[in-house]
């Protein structure tokens, strides 16, 4: 008698096709020849939990990404150059020239499956609770303080564990104890005072925050990022 699968409900070609596209869903586009903003590549990487390197051949695959390398990349292995020469042409390691080139077939082993599940799992839950609370913005600001800071709090809760990038690229996660956040990069907690008090000031400048200084409190480089993922702020150059 034949051993039961361990995942016998999971169709693999299809939940690595539906992470290829959650992952792309996550980054958006980027062309170096029309935007020419960060691309967010990290950012992405943090939020699933996989290396920048494989998430770039992710989104190649879902041709998503283009930059002039991996156009250039591309160009030299639709010629036939091997990948040693590409390395020399490019100067970049084996692995990093494998990463601009998009998967033939997506592989993956019963962990690995089960495991993108489950980020695509989370990634859909949060984006829609940020969602839901970034379309009651409008409604909140018109709501007393307290209203808006219980609804503030009740995403922060739901978000913890998820991973963040500090303006510098820092990854880190968080957690709530009582009335304060405590970030795995820092000893000293936020406090939920100085969380609102932050919240409150970017809702003064209308989401308009060119850094996290702007917050003007402590743990502002941690408090920009969350506020900028849930919609509270948004990018500004001044």
């Amino acid at each position: 008698m034949s051993r039961p699968k361990k995942k016998p409900n999971y169709n693999p070609d299809q939940v690595m096709q539906e992470f290829l596209s959650t992952v792309a869903d996550a980054f958006g586009s980027y062309d170096d020849r029309e935007d020419k903003t960060f691309s967010g590549l990290n950012a992405v990487a943090a939020e699933f939990g996989i290396t920048a390197l494989k998430t770039r051949k992710l989104l190649i695959t879902a041709g998503v990404y283009s930059t002039a390398l991996s156009r250039q990349i591309a160009e030299l292995h639709t010629s036939g150059v091997k990948i040693s020469q590409i390395m020399i042409i490019t100067g970049l390691s084996r692995a990093s020239v494998h990463s601009y080139l998009p998967y033939s077939k997506i592989s993956y082993n019963l962990d690995e499956l089960s495991a993108n599940a489950e980020r695509i799992r989370l990634y859909r839950e949060r984006k829609q609770k940020c969602e839901e609370f970034r379309s009651s913005l409008p409604t909140l600001a018109g709501q007393s303080k307290q209203e808006q800071e219980a609804a503030l709090w009740k995403l922060l809760l739901y978000l913890q564990g998820c991973v963040f990038l500090t303006a510098k690229g820092l990854r880190f996660t968080y957690k709530i104890k009582g009335g304060a956040i405590f970030v795995n990069r820092k000893t000293k907690s936020i406090t939920q005072a100085t969380v609102f008090m932050a919240f409150h000031r970017a809702m003064e400048l209308e989401g308009v925050v060119s850094g996290p200084k702007k917050l003007g409190t402590f743990g502002a480089s941690y408090l920009y990022p969350i506020f900028l993922r849930i919609s509270v702020i948004c990018v500004s150059d001044g």
